[in-house]
């Protein structure tokens, strides 16, 4: 499956940051280059960048779990639910069930509300050791009622996964309060917010107990020197990765009043937006590709019928992107 957009083409469907300026991320590889030295195996479990992130989100190093991208780590979750099963709060993100099959786990699915709202009971219906969810969730991108979420990490005996790739556009975080919890682990990743989608860095923050479970089912050396250098690095800028989340922010509330016009797009507390087309996804994805943009089709995933996914790209590139949609859709009701 090949998921990079062709050469030329405005990369709308894999949700990098592009607001954060290339020049920074690339100073600071270079600066992580300098300080690395590429032939020795340094960190075995990325000790140095779980002691920065502990210090970053005030919680204990021992309660951070750093993995070579924030899939390994729900990987390392889902082989809690071999046998005992998984899980998965749907239409979601659709890592978790290939990393379920991966490790034999069965798959229980748990259906949003028609709002893409988290509704408890449902969760706590269902049977498995492992819950996930995305918190904003991909590709609904609306983040979940805080208590909701609480509610289900409060009434199931599993370990509930929250992954908060997107927090950081968000309105809240659970990570201060996963290491007090017997059962709540937070997924987070460098991808996204943070500009390192090409390094391939994420953790979890759980209880130590937890946490030392998962880096004991982890490989030893997973995570590359250059690439925790360089995640190290990078929490030193947080101040120019939130100016470029707030732009952004600022951004995706003009570009929900604008498709608003043309389509209909949902609320969203991360870096892309969900939009439910009066044509078919599929079409609109192929349409968009020879206009120079890639989108994508989430149309078939459970209660996002005729919908397409699109990252939030600066002012200029969402104003061309706007066009094109709109010419997409007027030519399909002709």
């Amino acid at each position: 499956m090949h998921l990079e957009p062709p050469p030329g083409v405005y990369r709308l469907s894999l949700n990098e940051n592009l607001f954060l300026p290339k020049e920074l991320v690339a100073s600071v590889t270079r600066r992580a280059l300098e300080e690395v030295d590429p032939r020795l195996y340094t960190d075995a479990y990325g000790e140095g960048l779980a002691e920065r992130l502990a210090e970053f989100h005030g919680v204990d190093a021992r309660e951070v779990v750093v993995g070579p991208g924030a899939d390994y780590v729900i990987y390392l979750l889902a082989s809690l639910g071999r046998g005992s099963g998984v899980i998965i709060v749907e239409p979601t993100f659709e890592e978790y069930e290939r990393a379920a099959r991966l490790f034999g786990a069965p798959v229980t699915r748990v259906l949003l509300g028609e709002d893409f709202s988290l509704i408890p009971d449902r969760v706590k219906r269902a049977s498995g050791r492992v819950v996930y969810m995305a918190s904003p969730n991909n590709p609904t991108g609306n983040q979940y009622d805080k208590a909701a979420v609480e509610e289900v990490v409060g009434s199931v005996n599993g370990v509930v996964v929250v992954d908060e790739a997107y927090a950081e556009y968000g309105r809240y975080t659970l990570v201060q309060e996963a290491p007090s919890s017997d059962n709540l682990v937070v997924v987070r990743t460098f991808s996204k917010a943070w500009g390192l989608a090409g390094l391939r860095v994420g953790y979890a923050v759980a209880n130590a107990g937890l946490a030392r479970e998962l880096r004991e089912r982890g490989r030893v050396f997973a995570t590359s020197a250059l690439s925790l250098k360089a995640a190290e690095l990078m929490l030193d800028h947080w101040r120019e990765v939130r100016r470029a989340v707030e732009e952004a922010k600022l951004v995706r509330s003009w570009l929900i009043g604008e498709l608003a016009r043309i389509a209909k797009p949902y609320r969203s507390d991360a870096n892309f937006v969900m939009v439910r087309l009066p044509l078919g996804s599929g079409k609109a994805r192929e349409e968009l590709l020879k206009r120079g943009f890639a989108v994508k089709d989430v149309g078939a995933k459970p209660l996002c019928e005729n919908c397409i996914r699109v990252t939030v790209a600066p002012r200029q590139i969402s104003e061309k992107f706007l066009e094109a949609l709109r010419e997409v859709v007027q030519r399909s009701a002709q």
